[in-house]
């Protein structure tokens, strides 16, 4: 086996006690919330008797440890149960959503990369009004919670301006095929993406001035210069490639962050990812659900830094796969 493959088999046998442990977390969370599914199933009858049949056919009359080692023993079949509410699979319902989010989560985190990169480079570069105001943007871009800029943008360009969609991922009544189909979902993409890239757009470029400052101070740029490399060409050739080694560690890190933040913008505009399907989940104490997602959340997340480790090798050849 090459040491590529062993160091990607060696980080999912290490990715499965994390799973492990993130079921039993959020197991005794979700059941340790006040509320209870059937209640809100029965609504206003109060007919104790059907709520008992209700928790039996549930296995929620059980003692918690049984109900966990039962679920526990059915997740390692694969079975992830159904929904209380939908009376769907939990696996069908979250896999209709994936798609959805991710979606959203990768043109938001490309939109932050694309835009956030170049603008770190220029705060390290420029002192002059423009790298101060860039610094001043990107300071408060870093201190917006998704929430209220997701609201603001909502109302102020969809609801004011009318130029984009209050929510939704397609118009369905349209019913476009091919490339206007491509381009009405952008039209409803606009909005929650930049939602999910300005905090983003922000931190990565902090990150990337701070790591381009770091990086132009070091011995190599000197010997680099020396030799009479134009400054263009030490830049972005030299320092640049070593600076985003921290940017890139901060992008897989932050999908798991992103998830977060989807739950908040695909609630706003009613985006139908992940996001939105545990805040409905959530809100119905619809406990298989709330689990599955967050057991598929941290298979995204692990993926995600596997994917980082081995950009990080590729980025830094003295950084070797043991």
């Amino acid at each position: 086996m090459s040491p590529l493959l062993s160091f990607i088999a060696k980080r999912v046998l290490q990715a499965i006690p994390l799973i492990f442990v993130t079921i039993i977390i959020t197991f005794i969370l979700v059941h340790a919330a006040p509320g209870d599914p059937t209640y809100i199933l029965t609504g206003e009858i109060g007919d104790e008797e059907f709520v008992k049949m209700l928790r039996a056919k549930f296995g929620l009359d059980r003692p918690l440890h049984e109900q966990f080692v039962i679920y526990l023993w059915n997740v390692l079949r694969g079975d992830l149960g159904y929904s209380y509410i939908k009376g769907a699979s939990v696996s069908k319902l979250i896999l209709e959503r994936i798609p959805a989010t991710m979606i959203l989560v990768i043109t938001g985190m490309t939109l932050a990369v694309i835009i956030g990169i170049p603008i770190g480079i220029i705060l390290a570069i420029r002192r002059d009004v423009i790298g101060t105001l860039l610094s001043f943007l990107s300071l408060l871009g870093v201190s917006t919670p998704y929430f209220w800029l997701g609201q603001m943008l909502l109302i102020i360009f969809a609801l004011i301006l009318g130029l984009f969609p209050v929510g939704g991922m397609i118009d369905v009544k349209a019913g476009h095929q091919g490339l206007d189909y491509f381009l009405d979902l952008l039209h409803h993409l606009t909005l929650p993406a930049v939602t999910l890239a300005i905090f983003n757009i922000a931190y990565i470029a902090r990150i990337t001035r701070a790591s381009l400052i770091e990086a132009l101070n070091q011995n190599y740029i000197v010997t680099a210069r020396a030799k009479g490399l134009s400054e263009r060409t030490v830049l972005l050739k030299h320092a640049l490639r070593n600076a985003l080694l921290p940017v890139t560690t901060y992008t897989g890190l932050t999908i798991g962050v992103l998830l977060v933040g989807a739950i908040l913008t695909e609630t706003i505009y009613s985006w139908p990812g992940m996001g939105l399907l545990l805040y409905e989940a959530l809100r119905l104490r619809d406990y298989p659900v709330v689990l599955g997602v967050f057991i598929y959340g941290s298979i995204i997340v692990i993926v995600a830094n596997l994917i980082v480790d081995i950009l990080y090798a590729i980025l830094d050849p003295r950084i070797r796969i043991r």
